[in-house]
């Protein structure tokens, strides 16, 4: 008997390939958004370092040309004296210690007019605005009856007339002021200890106590040099202060804000009117320089950037996610609508493009400035993923269509840039609209499809 072979057995069935479904690769492009914010973050430090490097050449600056200003109007200082107390001594005895003391008379009005000279200085890639101010003030001071406690006495003929500001090396030679006419001699105020403050000291030369209610006239100029702002302490009963620059982008800061201010495109003219409701006569401690530095809250202003680089390249990289976000949706749209192919990989390296734009920013912003910038970093964005996006889908309509959308964001980020008041508003719109349109667009897609 024969035996018939054993037919050979059948091939087994192929595997059914892998698939993720449409659910599957929209978690994979969204786990993959979240790591390219790894690299944003590491930008964003980059990006802060610089602007570090920034700080700390404006500070170089200030130290070899001058601090920014605080300037201080002429102060009536009177010191005093008392008995120390010690045990056994009588009345008709004379003190072996006496303790000091000074009482400050503050103007009842002060005017200072100043004009600044801004301009430029760079280190490297980085760069500080500074000035050269003129002050020219005038104040009345009224020297009322001072009361004083029993054993303290006013030592009128040591009494002094001080005026000051932060950083004084520029005005030592210029500083100039007069009292009811004559001119007073500028000295140093050696036993003063301040931070913050240098004051110039004007002896009076008083012969005994003034008159009551006496009134000085009192006019002065001084010669500064200062890096970024500028500001007056307002010590007076009325105080004007008045500041002109041919900058045109001030900054109002301080206590109060200018009660007039003309602001063109070749600089601005400002006024404010301080002062204080406080009294006028002053008890001081020995360290009376640091008592007069910290009476009052100083008003003025800071010379800004037209543009601020750093600050608006910051700005515009917060927004690096949502762009991030908005394109990797492009291409989910281009494969869930046109049937359209996109490998995760192409996801990421069009997402390391996009990436990229803040660190392109900064690194034209430092020498370029921030305009020329953006429409350079943008450009080099647009053009390197549109032709990408051109070799992955092979469509010139998609690849037009890709160029439109991104375009059309970065264009959208330089207008909400430049909005600040209104930039919340504009995002939460476009937001809202690009929302919109997603769900118009897909508004017939299978979710549950493969």
């Amino acid at each position: 008997m024969n035996d018939v072979p054993a037919p050979p057995p059948l091939p087994a069935a192929p595997r059914p390939p892998f698939r993720l479904g449409r659910a599957g690769k929209l978690g994979l492009v969204g786990g993959l958004l979240l790591l390219l914010l790894v690299p944003h973050l590491m930008i964003e430090a980059v990006i802060g370092e610089r602007e570090s490097y920034s700080e700390e050449v404006r500070r170089g600056v200030a130290q070899s040309w001058g601090q920014p200003q605080s300037l201080l109007g002429p102060v009536l200082v009177v010191p005093t004296r008392t008995a120390a107390p010690r045990p056994g001594v009588t009345a008709t005895m004379e003190p072996l210690r006496w303790d000091t003391g000074y009482i400050a008379v503050l103007p009842t009005q002060l005017d200072a007019e100043v004009r600044l000279a801004p301009e430029r200085r760079r280190r490297g890639l980085f760069e500080a605005v500074v000035y050269e101010a003129e002050a020219a003030l005038s104040a009345t001071l009224a020297i009322p009856a001072i009361k004083v406690p029993d054993g303290t006495e006013l030592l009128w003929p040591q009494a002094f007339l001080v005026t000051g500001a932060s950083d004084l090396r520029a005005a030592a030679g210029g500083a100039r002021l007069s009292a009811d006419g004559r001119e007073l001699v500028a000295g140093d105020a050696s036993d003063a200890s301040c931070v913050g403050a240098e004051l110039i000291r004007w002896e009076l030369g008083l012969a005994g106590p003034p008159a009551p209610d006496q009134r000085l006239a009192l006019q002065g100029s001084l010669a500064l040099r200062g890096t970024g702002s500028f500001s007056l302490m307002p010590l007076a009963r009325h105080a004007n202060l008045t500041v002109a620059a041919p900058w045109p982008t001030p900054s109002f800061q301080g206590a109060g804000l200018p009660v007039r201010a003309d602001i063109t495109d070749s600089g601005f003219n400002a006024s404010w009117r301080e002062g204080t409701g406080q009294a006028l006569v002053r008890n001081l401690s020995a360290n009376w320089c640091q008592g007069l530095a910290q009476a009052g809250m100083p008003v003025g202003v800071e010379l800004l950037e037209a543009v601020p680089t750093y600050r608006m390249v910051t700005r515009a990289s917060k927004y690096a996610a949502m762009f991030l976000a908005l394109a990797f949706l492009t291409y989910v749209l281009f494969e869930l609508v046109a049937a359209v192919r996109i490998h995760l990989v192409q996801y990421g390296l069009l997402g390391l493009s996009v990436v990229l734009f803040p660190l392109l920013l900064v690194a034209f912003g430092e020498p370029l400035g921030f305009a020329a910038a953006f429409a350079i970093s943008a450009a080099a964005v647009v053009i390197q993923s549109s032709a990408y996006t051109a070799a992955v889908t092979r469509r010139p309509g998609l690849t037009g269509l890709f160029a439109a959308i991104l375009a059309g964001l970065f264009g959208f980020l330089y207008v909400v840039l430049s909005l600040e008041a209104y930039a919340l508003l504009a995002g939460a719109v476009a937001l809202f609209a690009a929302l919109s349109a997603v769900m118009v667009v897909t508004r017939r897609v299978d979710w549950a499809g493969g």
